[in-house]
């Protein structure tokens, strides 16, 4: 329910026309965006103190 996961969701739906560049492209942001965003380190916090996710306080869409 992370909204910067659905937006990657929906880039990665087109991967198909982008060929093997825009693969490359994508892989890269999304290891940066798994290790550097605000909601990367909430996701990780709250399974490492046993609590729910809270995505509230990010914008639905970026």
């Amino acid at each position: 329910k992370s909204p910067t996961a659905i937006k990657m969701l929906k880039f990665g739906f087109n991967l198909i026309d982008d060929g093997l560049v825009g693969q490359q492209v994508y892989a890269g942001e999304a290891t940066r965006l798994a290790y550097g965003t605000e909601e990367a380190v909430e996701g990780r916090n709250a399974f490492l103190e046993k609590r729910p996710r809270d995505f509230s306080k990010f914008p639905k869409f970026p």
